[in-house]
């Protein structure tokens, strides 16, 4: 039986990997804009963020196999209508091992937190509006402070090797790893509790799934150390944005910074409690979500996405031919 040709669509083909889109060639027909192509004859879509696939939009690919999506989260994609229609999802989740040289996100955290600490954003915005006082930033030294991960995968593991290289004190919470795997890493392994009460500087690096969707709410927030730092690289809706803005007002949280809030693909900008405190000048930092957009960051998940299509393809043809 011959198989018939795949056609790809590339939703944001801007910049894109040219050894993915070889790759992609190899598989069918390659198309990299919308208008090329009727949707109903659509057999894979690849997306990175600039897209939310909810049921509403993927309706119109009728003849749908695949998604791919070289990213960790998947807040951007329905999967549960995927599972029901029998659309596979493939992202980087399943290619763990090729993402450890892929360090831009950690890099990104550990910005973020000396960002913050040092009141970076806020002093130059003062030197450029005419004033000189230092005084007026006077911070602390990373090394003095305890930093608190909650999450040991690839991205926390690469902040504790960071955090541990400036001589912070680094504990970590993540249920799913052993005491060996903690120690390797440099990192105590604590509970959550324990982290949230005993740390200077919180970073949150686990993936959003039902247990840690909403993790971060006012009951945590009052366990903080008075004056803690928030540090938010993961996804947007692993914390409570009301219970953050009420921690900012009292004083409890000196500062946030995040490069993800809640709903990035509505009206979230113009919602979000976050974003709203950082325009009132509080000590809050918020970036577009840019932690894996670094052009060696991109090429790379790029290029491991669609060589984990091609190997899915490859396997279900055969199947086919059989």
């Amino acid at each position: 039986m011959q198989v018939t040709p795949d056609k790809i669509l590339l939703l944001e083909s801007s910049d894109y990997s040219q050894r993915a889109i070889d790759i992609y060639r190899k598989i069918g027909s390659v198309f990299d804009d919308p208008n090329l192509i009727q949707a109903d004859q659509v057999t894979i879509l690849v997306v990175r963020l600039g897209f939310m696939l909810n049921r509403c939009f993927l309706k119109e690919y009728e003849k749908l196999k695949y998604i791919v999506s070289p990213t960790t989260g998947l807040n951007h994609i329905d999967t549960v209508y995927c599972k029901e229609r029998g659309i596979e999802v493939i992202s980087l989740t399943e290619c763990k091992e090729r993402l450890q040289e892929v360090t831009s996100t950690s890099e990104l955290t550990l910005g973020l937190i000396i960002g913050l600490l040092r009141g970076i954003t806020a002093s130059c915005n003062s030197v450029r509006d005419g004033v000189w006082d230092r005084d007026q930033y006077k911070s602390r030294q990373l090394s003095d402070m305890t930093i608190g991960i909650i999450g040991l995968g690839r991205i926390g593991t690469h902040l504790a090797k960071y955090c541990s290289a400036l001589d912070m004190t680094v504990i970590a919470s993540d249920p799913y790893r052993s005491e060996k795997y903690f120690s390797k890493r440099g990192a105590k392994k604590v509970n959550l509790q324990e982290l949230i009460s005993t740390s200077d500087i919180v970073s949150i690096n686990c993936n959003l799934n039902s247990e840690t969707e909403q993790l971060i709410g006012w009951a945590e927030i009052k366990l903080l150390k008075p004056g803690c730092l928030l540090v938010n690289t993961a996804r947007g809706e692993i914390v409570n944005e009301d219970a953050i803005e009420k921690g900012i007002r009292e004083g409890i949280l000196a500062g946030i910074a995040v490069d993800v809030i809640t709903d990035e693909h509505k009206n979230g900008l113009m919602n979000s409690k976050i974003v709203s405190l950082m325009r009132e000048g509080f000590n809050v930092i918020v970036t577009p979500h840019i932690g894996g957009c670094t052009s060696d960051a991109m090429k790379k998940t790029e290029e491991i996405a669609a060589e984990r299509l091609e190997e899915r393809v490859q396997i279900y043809n055969r199947r086919d031919l059989q």
